[in-house]
């Protein structure tokens, strides 16, 4: 189970009357992420490498990696909390250059957290991932499951979360992880099967599947994914990790069967597996303690979130 909520603890930006940074907001999480606390009325400071997204978004330009950058967007706008979407996300972006995932990912973490503790930042709000766990034993996965992460991308995870914990231990920022599933959506850029199978059936041609049948996936709706952010940000109290999840384990055939339901264009091919897709799977999160802290539940299903990822690339999202 997550650590037990501390009275003492904050009970978020809201309450300060404050203002929110989030960083990666040019991407898929981030963006979405940014949107929803927008159109709740809270202050945004939206950040990323560049100065606008791919669809117009503007944003302010702040690496993470340059501590002196985020210090001064973090002091120049009166930041009373931080939602960390930022850095390399997944272990297909920069595979064959590990010193980029660390420093990004360890590197950017620290710095925002230190920010946070020069200036008394409320909460930070960091989006870890499922691959901190790595492969794990049988049966249901709680935030007690030791955390032994199988790549690069899911080590750095996990340490930026001991990373949170002990700037929270040590200095009184308080912090809240998310270990998120698979995160999927109309604006999802990097490699995912969900969307690969879509852009494939647009193109008129099949998808070479390199992830074994049987695999299991759990994925994650985006727009989930962000009310599990809110959630974390204005939730009375709480610190440490949890898990966030569609709630539910499909195999690769059942995923591939679900975007065919929603786009029948969808056609699929076995390809020899990836030695990578094929490594050690985590099992099923348990949600049982984002449920009780957080007050917050995944909304959508894996196939009404395929359907309304479809409308939006039919729509122009992207």
């Amino acid at each position: 189970m997550a650590p037990e909520a501390d009275a003492r603890l904050p009970d978020g930006p809201r309450a300060a009357g404050g203002c929110i940074l989030v960083t990666g907001s040019a991407g898929l999480v981030g963006h979405a992420v940014r949107l929803l606390l927008e159109a709740d009325g809270e202050r945004v400071v939206a950040v990323d490498r560049v100065s606008r997204a791919a669809d117009g978004y503007a944003q302010l330009p702040c690496d993470v990696t340059d501590p002196a950058a985020v210090d001064a967007v973090v002091a120049a706008h009166g930041v009373t909390a931080i939602v960390h979407c930022g850095g390399v996300s997944g272990p297909m972006v920069a595979r064959d250059d590990p010193r980029v995932v660390v420093d990004a990912n360890i590197g950017g973490t620290a710095n925002l957290l230190e920010a946070a503790r020069r200036h008394g930042v409320a909460r930070v709000v960091y989006c870890s991932s499922i691959a901190a766990y790595g492969a794990t034993p049988p049966g249901p996965v709680t935030e007690s499951t030791p955390l032994r992460p199988l790549d690069v991308y899911g080590a750095t995870k996990a340490a930026a979360e001991h990373l949170v914990a002990g700037y929270h231990h040590d200095h009184g920022v308080t912090g809240v992880s998310l270990r998120i599933s698979t995160v999927f959506g109309a604006r999802r850029r990097t490699a995912c099967l969900i969307r690969g199978l879509l852009d494939d059936a647009a193109a008129g041609r099949p998808t070479r599947v390199r992830i074994p049948a049987d695999a299991p996936q759990q994925y994650v709706h985006v727009d989930d994914v962000a009310t599990a952010v809110r959630a974390a940000l204005h939730a009375p109290g709480v610190a440490g990790a949890y898990n966030v999840s569609g709630g539910a384990v499909h195999t690769v055939a059942e995923v591939i069967a679900a975007v065919r339901e929603a786009d029948p264009r969808v056609r699929a091919a076995a390809d020899p597996p990836d030695p990578v897709a094929a490594q050690g799977w985590p099992g099923a999160l348990d949600l049982t303690a984002a449920a009780a802290d957080l007050d917050w539940r995944p909304q959508r299903s894996l196939v009404d979130g395929v359907r309304a990822m479809v409308a939006e690339l039919a729509s122009g999202g992207r």
